[in-house]
C-alpha cells in the first residue's frame, strides 16, 4: 500500500487520474440506477371538455350499501380521449353478475344513437375489461362516443355512462417502450386513458389493477374535480370515495 501512496506523491497526475476515474464509475452508476427505475403513469389531463348530462347525471350506488357499487374506471366529469377505434373499457364490479353494454354516439350535442346491439356481458368480482367487439363497426375519429355499463338492482336498474373522442392516432409518436410502466405513461402524459389503462392491465390478471394500474386509478380520482351543482358535486364526491374504495381493496 505504501509504494502505491509512494508512486502517486511521485506521480500526481496519477492521483488525479484515479480521482476521475472513481467520479466517473460514481456517475455511470447513478445515471444507471436512474434509468432501472420504471416510470409510472402521470395522467394530469389538461383538456378537460366537461362532459354532458348523459354522463354526469345520476349516481350509481350498487345494489347493497355494503358493497362497492359499480364503477366504470374512466374519466365521467370530462370527456376522455383514444386514438383507437376498437378501444378496451373498463369498469369495477363488487359481484359477479350479467351486465348490459350499449354503446352511443353524439349526432349533436344534445342527441345521440345507438351503435350497435346490447351486449350481455358475464362479470367476475374485481376489474372487467371489454375490448370493443368485432361485430361493432369501427369508431371515427373526430367522433365523440359514450359507453354504458348498466345492471339491475333490486327493483330497479343501475347505469352508468362515459363519454370519450376519438382522435387521430397519427398525432402520436411512433415509439418503441421497453416496458409496461414506460408505455402506460407515455399514453398517460399524452391524455390517452384507454391506451395507458389498457396497458396498465398487461401487468396484472384475475380481475387485478396491478401497480402501474393503481398509480393510473389514483390519478383518475384526483383528475374528477366536483364541479355544477350541489346534487352533481356529491355525486362526484361519491364516485371518487368509491374509487378510492378499490384501490384500497389491494386488487
Amino acid at each position: 500500500m505504501s509504494s502505491i501512496l509512494n508512486h502517486i506523491e511521485d506521480n500526481p497526475n496519477l492521483g488525479f487520474w484515479l480521482h476521475s476515474r472513481r467520479l466517473t464509475s460514481l456517475v455511470v452508476g447513478v445515471v444507471f440506477l436512474i434509468s432501472a427505475v420504471p416510470a409510472y403513469a402521470e395522467f394530469k389531463p389538461r383538456d378537460r371538455k366537461p362532459a354532458s348530462g348523459y354522463s354526469r347525471a345520476g349516481g350509481s350506488r350498487g345494489c347493497s350499501t355494503r358493497g362497492i357499487p359499480l364503477t366504470q374506471l374512466a374519466p365521467k366529469t370530462f370527456v376522455g380521449k383514444t386514438a383507437s377505434t376498437r378501444p378496451m373499457l373498463a369498469w369495477y364490479m363488487s359481484s359477479s353478475q350479467t351486465v348490459r353494454f350499449r354503446l352511443f354516439e353524439f349526432d349533436s350535442e344534445k342527441t345521440v344513437k345507438q351503435i350497435g346491439k346490447v351486449q350481455e356481458i358475464p362479470t367476475t368480482v374485481g376489474i372487467n375489461k371489454l375490448k370493443l367487439p368485432s361485430d361493432y363497426p369501427e369508431l371515427t375519429v373526430g367522433k365523440t362516443y359514450f359507453w354504458q355499463i348498466a345492471i339491475n338492482c333490486e327493483d330497479h336498474p343501475i347505469v352508468s355512462n362515459a363519454e370519450f373522442t376519438v382522435i387521430n392516432p397519427q398525432s402520436l409518436a411512433k415509439n418503441r417502450f421497453s416496458s409496461i410502466p414506460e408505455s402506460a405513461n407515455y399514453y398517460a402524459e399524452n391524455e390517452l386513458w384507454y391506451e395507458a389503462f389498457e396497458e396498465a392491465l398487461k401487468a396484472s390478471s384475475n380481475g387485478k389493477l396491478g401497480k402501474t394500474g393503481s398509480i393510473l386509478v389514483q390519478e383518475l380520482a384526483q383528475s374528477e374535480i366536483p364541479t355544477g351543482n350541489e346534487v352533481d358535486i356529491q355525486i362526484i364526491k361519491q364516485r371518487i370515495e368509491d374509487i378510492q374504495r378499490i384501490l384500497s381493496e389491494r386488487i
